[in-house]
């Protein structure tokens, strides 16, 4: 071989050798169902920087909102790879998460805090990862039989009544009513009141509400400009029914991708876990006020319920708590739904202690990765 092949050939082999490194950085596409400009959203961005940044570039995350899966899509999207990560909804599928399912209900454990701060929801978020990763294997057993790897989570802020053409301040004005219900104990919630629970994903409430299908949405007051509901809505009762939608996966990973990382890749999509929760969380939180206000500033009438209205909002979430658990035993076959009410409620005691201080996304990532995800060994987690 002549001194130019030769330095060809080796030319040759180090140009494969860098492509080969270079086709080795990890390219994954987030699926969403809300709009790029919404809590979520700008939790995806949060998300993607801060994969990248921790993997030294090596992990590149794009984010599709609204496009590449529908929020109902999104679940069996990402466990057939169509997306590699997704914001996974569980209590859309029922019978697939039973047992996330059962720990989102014990969300209305919020509208039971005796001295309330405001920041329940942070501290629920918080729980809800810690029991997830580390009191729940059932939990995660469910997300491996969807071939998904649980990251992270996120909650709401309080919910309240969104509604059309019609006011509710009292008990008796709840009856009748439609109200979109985004899970199994909103629904018990509406019927306990004489109502009927609607089972709609939040992406169709603003048609529901302009076609009379439903007269009033339960959700948290974000919605109201993350789907331009605010066109829609006339009336808002604060604080009805209360409670907050918890049943968030909100960086599920599909797991033949997850599997086929190093460690340091898991690990950096274990801190963005970290980080979704607490950005998706946060933007939530600091989002509610501010939609109250925009919509106050639209003409939308707020309103406060009366004391007996609140008073059976209360009565009804104790009751609830008392039920629910025999409920999913004998519907969805959670066997441990006593031990897990009993645990989860002083884990969220602990919680509420932990966010006092908490005064930003960045403060209550840190919590979240100190007090839970940091002790997820990456090698072996979810193998």
């Amino acid at each position: 071989m002549t001194y130019k092949s030769s330095v060809a050939v080796t030319a040759l082999v180090a140009a494969v050798a860098i492509a080969g490194q270079a086709s080795a950085k990890e390219r994954l596409n987030f699926a969403y169902g809300y709009p790029n400009n919404s809590a979520i959203g700008l939790a995806v961005d949060a998300y993607a920087e801060a994969v990248a940044e921790r993997s030294d570039g090596e992990v590149d995350v794009t984010g599709f909102a609204m496009s590449l899966l529908s929020l109902p899509e999104t679940s069996p999207g990402v466990r057939d790879g169509l997306a590699d990560v997704g914001f996974v909804l569980p209590p859309y599928y029922p019978a697939e998460y039973s047992t996330n399912l059962f720990l989102h209900e014990m969300n209305l454990l919020v509208n039971l805090v005796e001295k309330p701060t405001g920041k329940e929801p942070l501290a629920f978020t918080g729980a809800m990862v810690e029991y997830t990763f580390t009191k729940c294997p059932e939990c995660l057993e469910e997300y491996s039989a969807q071939n998904q790897v649980y990251t992270g989570g996120g909650v709401t802020p309080l919910y309240n009544l969104l509604c059309k053409d019609v006011k509710v301040t009292s008990v008796e004005d709840l009856n009748g009513l439609r109200l979109r219900a985004g899970g199994a104990g909103f629904v018990r919630f509406a019927e306990a009141f004489g109502a009927q629970g609607v089972r709609l994903p939040v992406s169709e409430a603003y048609e529901a509400l302009d076609q009379g299908i439903i007269d009033c949405a339960m959700l948290s007051a974000p919605e109201l400009t993350n789907y331009n509901l605010h066109e829609v809505v006339t009336d808002i009762t604060l604080a009805v029914p209360g409670g907050v939608f918890a049943g968030v996966s909100s960086a599920n990973v599909n797991g033949d991708r997850w599997k086929g990382m190093d460690d340091a890749s898991r690990e950096a999509l274990l801190w963005g876990g970290s980080q979704m929760t607490a950005h998706t969380t946060w933007n939530f939180y600091t989002d509610d006020a501010a939609a109250i206000e925009h919509a106050r500033g639209a003409g939308i009438n707020i309103h406060e319920p009366d004391a007996e209205l609140l008073a059976a909002v209360k009565e009804f979430s104790r009751q609830d708590l008392k039920t629910v658990s025999a409920l999913f035993k004998d519907t969805y076959d959670v066997a441990r739904a006593d031990e897990i009410a009993a645990d989860f409620e002083p884990l969220l005691a602990k919680w509420n202690d932990l966010v006092v201080d908490v005064d930003s996304a960045d403060a209550l990532n840190q919590v979240i990765w100190d007090q839970v995800i940091s002790k997820v060994d990456p090698a072996t987690y979810a193998q």
